[in-house]
């Protein structure tokens, strides 16, 4: 990869865990459109912010305004501000989008994009030799309360060989 455009719960996931560079390495330039940055951003008290405040100051966060690129077929299920423009600028870009929750996943998907989870470039990481091993990182993201399915962890450690 040599660009992703990300929604905010990877990479505030991945600010949390001092991991932002790590993604970076994984997937070349991190994007992010405006309402995204708001929502990670808009309230410095939040898990994250400050980081990712100096992960765009540092250029390791790319900021880019807004797409007006997606309109949501009817039968669509709601997706959040920070969803749509996610999906919307990756469309517009024509690059893969970095997003967790299942709903955006679909719709992405849906719109032709091609989708990486956390646990993805997790994985892409230990491959890579960035990270030793998932599981404590994984465990760490739990521990912020980041939902994670234990059949998606089963397969993430069965995968990473752990």
């Amino acid at each position: 990869m040599k660009l992703v455009v990300a929604d905010s719960s990877p990479l505030i996931v991945f600010a949390r865990s001092g991991l932002l560079d790590v993604l970076r390495q994984v997937v070349g330039e991190i994007v992010v459109p405006q309402t995204v940055y708001e929502e990670c951003t808009g309230d410095m008290s939040k898990p994250g912010a400050q980081i990712i405040t100096e992960a765009h100051h540092a250029n390791l966060v790319t900021v880019h305004a807004d797409s007006r690129v997606l309109t949501l077929p009817r039968n669509m299920p709601m997706l959040d501000k920070g969803e749509i423009a996610a999906i919307s600028l990756a469309i517009e870009l024509s690059e893969p989008v970095l997003m967790d929750e299942r709903l955006g996943r679909q719709a992405a998907a849906a719109h032709g994009l091609s989708v990486i989870g956390s646990a993805g470039i997790l994985l892409a990481a230990k491959r890579k030799g960035l990270v030793s091993a998932v599981h404590p990182i994984l465990l760490a993201w739990q521990s912020f309360g980041y939902f994670l399915s234990p059949a998606l962890i089963e397969t993430v450690l069965q995968r990473a060989g752990e």
